[in-house]
């Protein structure tokens, strides 16, 4: 019996300094893996790392848009920012609605890394400012690009692999603009 609660206590306190218990997108991802393992539903991982990601992803960009609209010396990177914060706010509520509807759990604040990114960019100021937030912008839309897509293609969830695929047209737009808008900035 002392050997079998030595295991799990040990078994515990892996998963716990595993896991980085301070990232909101670690968190929902594992709630909603276990809430789904709780009523049998199986391999569900990646739709839940997905859907956390993109919330964090989403809440991130309008965040550096709002920031950009108040912030930004260009008039292209504030107009810039003024449809990228209404695109993602939409596309965040749209995830809300598939979320609740598949019992997805989305962070309510920025994944860890998401903050480091808000955080750097607002250390700049003028031009730099721009110059970074345009940078920024076309990293976001490229990896977020890469990764609708493969969730379009491999999601278990059809509801979420329809969310993803909708979702694509906008983001091939948004990273065709800061790629415009990067070289006019530079």
């Amino acid at each position: 019996m002392k050997r079998y609660i030595l295991f799990f206590a040990a078994g515990v306190a892996f998963f716990l300094t595993g896991c980085d218990s301070e990232d909101s997108v670690e968190l929902a991802k594992e709630q909603s893996v276990q809430q789904f393992e709780a009523v049998g539903i199986e391999n569900m991982e990646n739709d839940a790392l997905f859907a956390a990601e993109a919330a964090s992803a989403n809440m991130l960009l309008v965040q550096l848009s709002e920031a950009a609209i108040n912030r930004g010396v260009s008039p292209e990177v504030k107009n810039f920012a003024q449809r990228s914060e209404n695109t993602h706010r939409q596309m965040n509520n749209e995830l809300q609605e598939v979320a609740s509807q598949t019992n997805i759990v989305l962070p309510q604040t920025l994944g860890k890394a998401d903050q480091e990114t808000y955080n750097d960019l607002m250390e700049k100021e003028g031009i730099s400012f721009d110059v970074e937030f345009i940078r920024i912008m076309r990293e976001q839309h490229k990896d977020l690009l890469r990764r609708y897509d493969d969730m379009a293609e491999n999601g278990n969830s059809m509801e979420i692999k329809q969310f993803a695929s909708r979702q694509l047209p906008l983001l091939r737009q948004h990273e065709e603009a800061t790629e415009r808008l990067e070289e006019k900035i530079d």
